[in-house]
């Protein structure tokens, strides 16, 4: 849906009722950023090539790397892989991985390890650049806002899409605008923005799943039962 659309449906599921565009718009947002910040969703990870750095026979610890350039990046995606590899273009990557940038004098020679400004979004690797090549970073985005623009639209998929407009009335009734009717909708409101949340989850879910499994050194083999080093899911 578009964000014109997302609005239609919104002022349908209040009754009939229209908010204003300037309120409902953010409450449509505020409903967005609740859904993407319930966890690392795949469909909002990226993994960003942008940057590259030379190699230093010093370390590198005060050669600041700016990620703000980065569309829409939100944060580190935190898993059991590195969220940081520089990889020489060719067979060889060195994993990078973050620690607390109010520490960071503890890791000024250490290899391996970097530090991140959360301020300035700016990044910092410590210790010798070992080679010049490009730092492939993981990270999870924010999907940007729903304006009332034709142009503008949802990263999730469609049939998730209402559940913005039911969260949205939901705030506003609840806070602003509440009454006897819609003390009685409220209930069906809040099964329907259940179900379309727990289809989400269920198709990430999956996703996320097959992710694991195809980390697996033994997919190939017909192997049963439990594998020492394999992913026995």
């Amino acid at each position: 849906m578009t964000g014109p659309e997302l609005a239609t449906l919104a002022t349908e599921v209040n009754g009939g009722d229209s908010i204003g565009d300037t309120l409902l718009f953010q409450l449509l947002n505020i409903a967005r950023t609740i859904v993407e910040k319930r966890r690392p969703w795949m469909l909002l990870r990226r993994t960003d090539t942008s940057k590259t750095v030379q190699a230093s026979s010093v370390s590198a610890w005060q050669t600041g790397i700016d990620l703000s350039t980065i569309t829409r990046f939100a944060r580190f995606y935190d898993s059991d892989v590195a969220p940081i590899r520089l990889f020489d273009g060719n067979r060889t990557y060195v994993d990078y991985w973050l620690k607390p940038f109010e520490d960071r004098l503890r890791y000024i020679d250490r290899p391996n390890t970097a530090c991140f400004d959360e301020n300035t979004k700016t990044l910092y690797l410590n210790g010798n650049i070992q080679f010049a090549g490009t730092l492939y970073i993981t990270h999870i985005i924010d999907s940007g806002d729903v304006e009332n623009s034709d142009a503008s639209s949802w990263a999730f998929p469609s049939y998730a899409h209402p559940l913005l407009a039911f969260m949205a009335v939901a705030i506003n009734k609840g806070g602003i605008d509440f009454d006897d009717i819609n003390a009685r909708m409220a209930p069906n409101n809040q099964a329907v923005a259940q179900s379309i949340m727990g289809m989400l989850e269920k198709e990430d879910n999956e996703k996320q799943l097959s992710s694991i499994r195809n980390t697996d050194p033994y997919q190939d083999r017909d192997d049963d039962g439990y594998r020492s080093g394999a992913i026995n899911i």
